[in-house]
């Protein structure tokens, strides 16, 4: 494990001493599990921003793709298709 010194305000340590006394556990302890938790949600965050992004520009290509088709009745095409399939299978 490294050690690592890193400045802090001392109304900050002040608060981490106190929040390691009611947790039962040690400083460092309790700034590395801070640290953890922390890196968890801003590593969650990209991956929903990503997703969102990707979502985003799945929806552009369908609206762009819809505006390439125009309008057209896919279920009327569907049942033109089917119909002629059972048509051709009898």
């Amino acid at each position: 494990m490294a050690r690592v010194n890193v400045f802090l305000k001392d109304d900050l340590l002040d608060e981490i001493n106190r929040e390691a006394e009611v947790e039962k556990t040690n400083r460092s302890a309790l700034i590395q599990s801070a640290l953890e938790e922390y890196l968890r949600g801003k590593r969650r965050k990209r991956e929903e921003e990503e997703k969102q992004r990707e979502m985003q520009e799945a929806s552009r290509k369908m609206d762009a793709l819809a505006k390439k088709l125009g309008d057209w009745d896919p279920q009327a095409i569907i049942r033109r298709f089917r119909d002629t399939n059972l048509k051709g299978d009898s």
